[in-house]
C-alpha cells in the first residue's frame, strides 16, 4: 500500500478503500508500522541492515516494481540512441514522457538480459545503431 501511495497513480481514498481502510485507520497502521521499523533500527547492535527492515525494504521494492511496466528492448533501445545523440538527459526523457526512473528500471532489466542473450543485445546495437524501425512510442503513464 505504501508504494501505491507512493506512486500516485490514484486518489489516496481510492487506494485505501480498496483495501477496507479510511485516512485514520490508515494512519493507525503506518504509525505502528514505523514504529516497527524505528524500534529494529534502535534495536540493532551489529553494522547492517535489520532483518525487519531489509524484508520491508524487498517487499517495497518489489511492489514498486510491480507498479511499473517495463519498456520494451526497441523503446529502451530508442530512447537511449537519444539520449547517446543529445546528451541532454531530461530534454531526451522529457521529449518522449519518460521519467528517468522509467529509463533506470529498464537499463537494469535489458543489461541483464543483453548479459545473458547476445540475441537481445544484438538487437539492442541494431535499434541504438539505427538500422531498425522507429518504435519509441512508449508512455509510461
Amino acid at each position: 500500500m505504501t508504494a501505491a501511495l507512493a506512486a500516485g497513480r490514484e486518489a489516496r481514498t481510492e487506494v485505501l478503500a480498496r483495501h477496507g481502510l479510511d485516512e485514520a485507520s490508515w494512519e493507525t497502521i503506518d504509525a505502528q508500522w514505523q514504529e516497527r521499523l524505528s524500534e529494529a533500527l534502535d534495536a540493532d547492535d551489529e553494522d547492517g541492515v535489520p532483518a525487519l527492515v531489509a524484508a520491508y525494504a524487498a517487499v517495497y521494492e518489489q511492489a514498486q516494481r510491480e507498479l511499473t511496466s517495463i519498456m520494451s528492448l526497441e523503446q529502451f533501445a530508442e530512447l537511449t540512441r537519444l539520449l547517446q545523440a543529445s546528451g541532454d538527459v531530461h530534454a531526451s526523457l522529457a521529449k518522449v514522457g519518460v521519467e528517468l526512473g522509467d529509463y533506470v528500471r529498464a537499463s537494469a532489466h535489458w543489461s541483464g538480459r543483453m548479459a545473458e542473450d547476445p540475441a537481445i543485445e544484438q538487437r539492442f546495437d541494431e535499434v541504438v545503431r539505427g538500422r531498425a524501425a522507429n518504435t519509441l512510442c512508449w508512455k509510461p503513464r
